[in-house]
């Protein structure tokens, strides 16, 4: 079922746990306790949006949100690439 999830995640434009729960016909609950299994086990990170980089607002995509929305993020790690043979 991680795999699966994970799979789903690296596929999706945009990492929803709702559009994740109805593609693989789980309950949302199911799909949020797995994003905490696969963080725990190292397979995904989660960026909170923290704004600390080092782009200038012009060129960051998201300076119209800057410090009024985070938004978080999900990246794949090197673990959770070799799990999924990417």
């Amino acid at each position: 079922m991680l795999k699966e999830i994970l799979k789903e995640i690296h596929d999706s434009n945009y990492i929803s746990k709702a559009n994740i729960a109805r593609s693989l016909d789980m309950p949302e609950e199911l799909i949020e306790d797995a994003f905490t299994q696969l963080i725990r086990m190292g397979y995904i990170e989660e960026d909170d949006g923290a704004m600390d980089c080092s782009v200038g607002c012009g060129n960051c995509p998201y300076a119209n949100h800057c410090n009024k929305v985070p938004v978080n993020t999900i990246i794949i790690t090197e673990k959770g690439k070799r799990l999924l043979n990417i």
